[in-house]
């Protein structure tokens, strides 16, 4: 139980932001994270799994969740308040939600495997592994998921 423990503490920052970057909901990214661990320790605990398979666990979850509700609640939260630099955090959640916003642009492929790659520190070929799709693929679709996404923040087209 102490390698599930440390692996949690390792892995929740990376799979929280996947989450994160597939939804754009912090609630529903927790809630994700914690069905997610709860799936794991259900069916893996005690047992040498790779980091892939918690992104496998959650990217299901996501879709299961999905599912179930066929459409994603749009990113909400407040501003800090009180602190120092609460103009700071505000324009930090402003950027932050531009960026959700561009992603919520891209196909649903793309934001999955661009998620993927920016928060799990998996390879592609294990990306590829996740998604089912060939690497050769995962690569193209982050290359064009990233660069849909820098034509969207620098002001190019919106439509899809």
């Amino acid at each position: 139980m102490k390698d599930d423990t440390s692996m949690f503490e390792q892995m929740k920052g990376r799979v929280f932001s996947y989450l994160m970057r597939r939804c754009g909901d912090w609630d529903l990214s927790r809630d994700i994270l914690q069905e997610t661990f709860a799936r794991y320790l259900e069916r893996y605990a005690g047992k040498d799994v790779p980091p892939s398979l918690l992104f496998t666990i959650a990217r299901n979850a996501f879709i299961d969740h999905a599912r179930k509700h066929r459409r994603s609640a749009p990113l909400e939260g407040d501003p800090e308040d009180g602190a120092p630099d609460a103009h700071h955090h505000l324009l930090v959640r402003e950027e932050y939600g531009r960026v959700l916003d561009a992603m919520a642009l891209l196909s649903d492929d793309e934001r999955e495997v661009l998620s993927l790659a920016l928060s799990s520190d998996l390879s592609y070929a294990q990306i590829a592994g996740v998604t089912g799709l060939s690497e050769g693929n995962v690569k193209v679709k982050v290359h064009r998921a990233r660069c849909r996404i820098k034509e969207i923040l620098q002001g190019g087209d919106h439509e899809r």
